[in-house]
């Protein structure tokens, strides 16, 4: 298990869990980032992580990103 910010970009990853607070793993439930949920890395820009949650594509800053738990 390592943070989204160590994931190999370009290669599908699984989340294992979201360690943020209530309010934050909510939102980010309703984005679809959720346990269990596959997302893909796609690219590292000046601090911020864009990952592709099924068919779409969303922007992480690298602080939450590292609070999102992948394998």
């Amino acid at each position: 298990m390592l943070p989204l910010v160590a994931a190999p970009l370009g290669g599908e990853v699984r989340v294992a869990k979201v360690a943020a607070e209530d309010k934050v793993k909510r939102h980010l439930e309703n984005l679809g980032i959720l346990a269990g949920q596959t997302i893909t890395p796609m690219s590292d820009n000046m601090g911020n992580t864009v990952i592709r949650v099924k068919e779409s594509r969303l922007v992480v800053n690298n602080g939450l990103a590292a609070k999102i738990f992948v394998e």
